[in-house]
């Protein structure tokens, strides 16, 4: 007896034929969503009402105890507090009604590929602007997820310092200094003598115009830059203990500081690295990897420290496809996706700005 193969209805062949003969200017690569990728941060099939994370924010002291008898005070402390964040989601959705099945119906692979060009669309424009959302401000009434935005506002700069003041929200709880207790005692943020609580919630938010980093008469982001950056790591490893991993940042801003390193020394390709396994390239500086996304808001420079954060979602994959057909043939396609980005505090995180 004669045994029939079977044979697929199209071909990866027949696909890859037609979608090369497409001309595709518009494409650009999504390079914080690599990073999450590559570094392991992206994790699936939460099924919580919201996200909500238990915070420490103060620690207790000891006292000196000197003789005897001991005397000793049993406090009740408060030093949890908890942190909320919403579920936010995107849909796309797209048509193919009847009238366009029905052209080219004789040649066999016509619809599938139809379908299958569509969604390869769909997916790209939903990786565009997706991308984009990883920076929004998902606080004040928006419905974007809370990128990176969300926690960096401030108002002016702290006085006498380097550094702006905090003056935003993050899952409900203030990112301004003190905002969750605890007081400065001497000198200023954050080189000065504080609480533990008094920045526990709050961002370094290096301003890398000021004077303080300047290397000439007429100061640019150019000079500025190694500068600026150093000073970020620098208080973060000394209020936070951690050391950020990636710095990110809009490509002119790059291509500024990449020229003005130029006459001092050559930035260095990563030669191996999470990142670059992925595809993206990036380059080193001092042991922090650097890299350009065109998502990234103009100006901005963020220093991340990637195992401090986390982009959840609700269903087994970042987007899920849905395919259903209504009473009039057409065939309605949309993609969907369900979850926010968390961090574990604001404060394990820098940003570089201008804010004279």
């Amino acid at each position: 007896m004669s045994v029939i193969s079977g044979t697929p209805r199209i071909t990866a062949v027949a696909i890859n034929k037609y979608i090369r003969k497409l001309s595709e200017p518009i494409m650009v690569n999504a390079r914080l969503l690599g990073v999450l990728k590559a570094k392991g941060r992206i994790t699936f099939n939460h099924d919580s009402s919201d996200i909500r994370w238990r915070v420490r924010y103060k620690r207790a002291t000891p006292t000196a105890s000197v003789g005897y008898p001991i005397n000793v005070t049993f406090d009740l402390p408060n030093r949890i507090t908890t942190a909320v964040l919403p579920w936010r989601s995107y849909v796309l959705g797209e048509a193919i009604p009847k009238l366009e099945k029905l052209i080219g119906r004789n040649d066999d692979t016509a619809f599938p590929r139809l379908v299958e060009n569509t969604v390869k669309w769909m997916m790209e424009d939903f990786q565009y602007y997706f991308q984009r959302t990883l920076y929004a401000d998902g606080e004040g009434g928006t419905y974007d997820i809370h990128g990176l935005e969300s926690f960096f506002g401030y108002s002016g700069l702290v006085s006498s310092s380097k550094v702006g003041n905090p003056n935003d929200t993050y899952a409900g709880l203030s990112t301004a200094l003190g905002g969750l207790g605890g007081a400065l005692i001497s000198g200023y943020y954050p080189e000065g003598v504080f609480d533990p609580e008094y920045a526990a919630w709050s961002p370094i938010i290096v301003d890398w115009d000021n004077s303080a980093f300047d290397v000439g008469t007429s100061p640019t982001w150019g000079s500025n830059w190694r500068r600026a950056v150093r000073y970020g790591r620098t208080w973060l490893q000394a209020l936070q203990g951690v050391d950020p991993d990636i710095m990110i940042m809009h490509p002119e801003m790059e291509r500024a500081a990449r020229d003005a390193t130029d006459a001092i020394a050559e930035l260095q390709v990563t030669a191996k690295s999470q990142v670059v396994d992925l595809g993206i390239k990036t380059l080193m500086f001092e042991g922090l990897e650097m890299l350009s996304d065109p998502f990234a808001p103009a100006g901005a420079v963020y220093l991340l420290t990637t195992d401090k954060m986390e982009l959840m979602s609700m269903q087994s994959q970042l987007v899920e496809l849905h395919k259903t057909t209504d009473p009039y043939a057409t065939d309605t396609l949309m993609l969907d996706f369900f979850g926010n980005l968390r961090v574990d505090s604001p404060a394990f995180f820098v940003k570089l700005a201008d804010i004279s």
